[in-house]
């Protein structure tokens, strides 16, 4: 019996790290694999219980038990994100720059998928990644461009694709109404972004909370703002993964600071307005290049709307490009789990 120790960022509430999880296990599911799957997690989100493999909780802080599940494992898959990066912390960069090691060391092979790397703060993090990346058991399908030409230099065995997040989405019509979503993280004028939607007069406004932890708070005061200055009907937070897809699906216009809400809004055909990071640029520009509707401040949000009104950008040819180019991941992915096992 094939046993797959899938790594990731899971069960920590984050939406876009649990939708990761969800079109990988996707993915093992339509390759019909028939194995062990072990992840290395504390609380699994909800998922589908029919898979035709079986799937193993790891402490995610037993370095014991990691060891040893890597040991019993034909392949380990680092399953989606900027997992090899030091700009959340150093110790999360350590964390699974020590996982990738030990099963280097013990001659396992190694997948990195859907993957970007970086930022890093300290030039040592940078060797260290690269001495994995010259493992020639370690394989990759990434996900934005300066990832993947960084590591093609040193090891020929990574391709190029893209985030493959949203292909765990179920067949959804898309029927838009006069609705806009917001997703907040960053430090925002309130005041300056309630005037923006106040404009709005005949739509309602959805906020998303896409990181438990960190984003519920900012999003309870845009709530309460809206409703105080403006007559906009502003529901409070939603938090489920399923409803922030809905909301998405339906809105014309999404306004995320976070990476995955973003490309959900590009899935769905939605004018989408992102916060300006490396990491939301090179993931999202990856899809068409074109693509230029950053912010880096509240400010900047309205002339970002204003350049796709002037400019009549096509959010649906964006949209199909990303579905088809999610396609050709999935299809490079599948491929290459099949071909390693």
């Amino acid at each position: 019996m094939k046993k797959i120790f899938l790594v990731g960022y899971y069960g920590y509430g984050n939406y876009g790290d649990d939708l990761l999880l969800k079109s990988f296990l996707k993915i093992f599911e339509e390759i019909k694999f028939d194995g062990i799957i072990f992840i290395p997690v504390e609380n699994l989100p909800d998922l589908p219980t029919n898979y035709t493999f079986n799937i193993q909780k790891v402490s995610r802080f037993s370095l014991p038990e990691i060891r040893k599940t890597i040991k019993n494992s034909d392949l380990i898959v680092f399953g989606g994100g900027n997992l090899f990066q030091s700009e959340t912390s150093l110790r999360s960069f350590m964390y699974y720059y020590y996982i990738a090691n030990f099963a280097k060391k013990q001659n396992k092979k190694i997948l990195l998928l859907s993957q970007g790397f970086g930022s890093f703060k300290q030039s040592y993090e940078l060797k260290k990644l690269k001495s994995l990346l010259s493992y020639s058991k370690l394989y990759g399908v990434l996900r934005d461009k300066s990832s993947y030409k960084y590591a093609k230099k040193i090891n020929k065995n990574i391709k190029l694709g893209v985030d493959i997040g949203s292909y765990c989405f179920p067949k959804i019509e898309i029927k838009k109404v006069n609705k806009i979503s917001v997703c907040l993280k960053e430090n925002h004028d309130l005041e300056l972004l309630t005037d923006f939607l106040s404009t709005f007069s005949n739509y309602s406004l959805s906020t998303l909370v896409i990181n438990a932890n960190q984003d519920a708070l900012r999003n309870y005061e845009l709530v309460e703002k809206v409703r105080k200055k403006t007559k906009i009907k502003a529901d409070f937070p939603f938090k489920s993964s399923e409803k922030i897809v809905e909301e998405i699906s339906q809105s014309k216009i999404v306004i995320s600071d976070r990476l995955h809400s973003s490309l959900t809004g590009i899935y769905f055909e939605s004018k989408t307005i992102t916060y300006n990071n490396i990491k939301n640029k090179r993931v999202i520009k990856n899809i068409k290049d074109d693509y230029q509707f950053f912010y880096k401040n509240t400010y900047e949000i309205p002339s970002s709307y204003y350049d796709i009104e002037y400019l009549n950008y096509d959010f649906k040819n964006l949209s199909n490009i990303y579905r088809e180019k999610i396609l050709q991941t999935v299809h490079e992915i599948k491929n290459l789990i099949q071909n390693v096992l």
